[in-house]
């Protein structure tokens, strides 16, 4: 592909991204959100910067890996998550200025439901505080006051929850870049994007399925090892309108934590629509089990507006209450 044809992949990857439904607005007045801007970037400016006749691509997945990602993909959807943790290690990273310090999570996998819901019964540590991971959908300034994370440190500290809320989302962001932020392999990355390469066979697909937004320092630094995870992710996409898949990407989140057996997962259905409610639960509640809340089950409100953060922030709250995640003091 010459360079004209990649600068009118671009306008197009660009005119597909832009979206006036009514959940991608602010409260009234307030102008409209910019969606999937940070992974379109990403993507333009590999585009711009490779002139191989390889460079097809639109990831910032290290292009050494291409020749390996084709055969690795079977792999790597049946690959367990204690072979993630000796992969991570092993393999290179293509951003290695900005993963650091993500990578020195462990990565050991779980031991699947039976065993979380044992571990879940054992005495650990007070944690120190409460982590959300994934999405965040009351943008700009708003955010501060309206996100469900605000609410639910209002929540805990109105409650005597002595108890901080950390807040590792991603605006506007695929779940792509959000395992990239918690320090999941570019090996595990790129596995995700080539299945999704090879699902659309030639089609045009959403710039979150393949793309990974640059990070910060701020955002790849971990800071939150001994917190309890909130993960709340796919609203925006990334993880090729299957819900399967995206309870493995939940779990990578996961697996960062040396303590998995104390987490939260929300589940809401995507911005396009493209998975109702009904099946995306179905698949996230087998799963994840008493961890599980969905948010359609908590308020008929979309899932973008302040009246729903309200209600995930409270039955967030109610959710750590009842496993016995926190306590007073």
């Amino acid at each position: 592909m010459n360079n004209f044809g990649r600068a009118v992949l671009a306008v197009g990857l660009s005119a597909v991204m832009t979206f006036t439904g009514p959940e991608y607005f602010f409260q009234s007045g307030i102008e409209p959100v910019s969606v999937y801007a940070a992974e379109e970037k990403a993507v333009q400016s590999k585009i711009a910067g490779d002139n191989s006749a390889e460079g097809e691509s639109t990831t910032e997945v290290t292009t050494e890996k291409k020749e390996e990602s084709t055969t690795a993909t079977e792999s790597q959807e049946s690959q367990t998550s204690s072979e993630r943790d000796t992969s991570s290690g092993n393999k290179e990273h293509s951003q290695t200025e900005h993963t650091t310090e993500g990578t020195k999570r462990n990565t050991s996998g779980t031991s699947g439901n039976t065993d979380q819901a044992e571990d879940t019964t054992k005495e650990t540590a007070a944690a120190s505080g409460i982590v959300c991971w994934g999405d965040d959908l009351i943008n700009g300034e708003e955010s501060a006051t309206y996100s469900y994370m605000a609410v639910l440190q209002k929540l805990l500290t109105d409650n005597g929850y002595n108890l901080p809320v950390i807040n590792k989302t991603l605006q506007g962001g695929g779940t792509l870049s959000m395992m990239k932020m918690a320090g999941v392999s570019d090996e595990t990355l790129q596995g995700y994007i080539t299945k999704h390469q090879q699902a659309a066979n030639g089609a045009q697909l959403n710039v979150t399925e393949t793309g990974i937004r640059d990070l910060t320092e701020e955002q790849t630094t971990t800071n939150d090892t001994d917190c309890i995870p909130v993960i709340f992710m796919g609203y925006y996409g990334g993880w090729n309108h299957d819900p399967a898949e995206l309870g493995e990407q939940q779990e990578e989140i996961l697996n960062t934590f040396p303590d998995k057996s104390r987490f939260i997962v929300v589940g809401t259905r995507p911005m396009d629509s493209s998975v109702s409610s009904e099946t995306l639960d179905q698949v996230l509640s087998q799963k994840w089990g008493e961890h599980y809340i969905s948010l359609a089950n908590v308020t008929a409100q979309p899932s973008a507006t302040y009246e729903a953060q309200q209600a995930m922030a409270e039955a967030v709250l109610q959710k750590l209450q009842e496993l016995n995640y926190i306590s007073k003091g």
